[in-house]
């Protein structure tokens, strides 16, 4: 359930999130990298994570129903991020480096749980090692892309999750999160930038400012 908060909108038909997971995974038995290549791009990919201070870009999310929402995406390694979604959707989405809390503004609720429970734990951690942390399902590249299976090694996140990296550069472009119950939803980046300047309070979200979301009509 709380995956799906973090990276999805709503649930809706399974045959939807179904369509998107065998999308994915066709490519990967066709140009999968040999075992040396694989761990050669792993560590190019975990250098270039661990080099991010900070990153700014838009976003588009695309539900298992296939319908869209934008937004800003703010980063500051390590643990923290801002999910602030555009009009009309009401959601909010701030990791302070230890919890990670989804506001839905509509229904004045806030809900709260560990940052290492979400698949947002493997590209935040302060030392990111996606081998060491993940189970690595499988890795290969393809349309400039370097795409990366992975999966929890215990139970802590639920599901699974694609993150694409570019192949150039290495820097991550877009990820999607299937959940347990097959929904798979998408996160494509636009216009990043790295080396952005933050006010702190940016990665706090506090009672506090649910009443004053609240007395400002928001």
């Amino acid at each position: 359930m709380i995956t799906t908060l973090l990276l999805s909108l709503a649930l809706s038909a399974q045959d939807a999130g179904a369509a998107i997971q065998d999308d994915l995974s066709e490519p990967a038995i066709a140009a999968s990298m040999t075992e040396d290549e694989r761990a050669e791009t792993l560590a190019a990919i975990n250098a270039a994570l661990n080099g991010i201070d900070t990153l700014q870009a838009r976003f588009v999310q695309t539900a298992p129903d296939f319908s869209t929402a934008t937004g800003t995406l703010s980063v500051r390694r390590p643990g923290r991020l801002r999910f602030e979604y555009d009009e009309p959707t009401p959601m909010l989405i701030v990791s302070d480096g230890t919890t990670v809390a989804v506001r839905d503004t509509a229904l004045e609720t806030t809900d709260r749980v560990p940052l290492r429970s979400t698949p947002l734990w493997w590209i935040l951690a302060d030392d990111v090692d996606i081998g060491r942390d993940a189970f690595v399902r499988e890795v290969w590249e393809q349309d400039g892309f370097i795409h990366v299976g992975i999966e929890d090694r215990g139970e802590e996140v639920e599901g699974n999750a694609l993150f694409l990296f570019d192949a150039d550069t290495y820097l991550l472009s877009q990820w999607f999160v299937t959940d347990a119950a097959g929904m798979t939803t998408r996160i494509a980046l636009e216009g990043v930038e790295t080396g952005v300047s933050f006010d702190p309070r940016l990665f706090v979200l506090d009672d506090e400012d649910e009443r004053d979301d609240r007395r400002r009509g928001r």
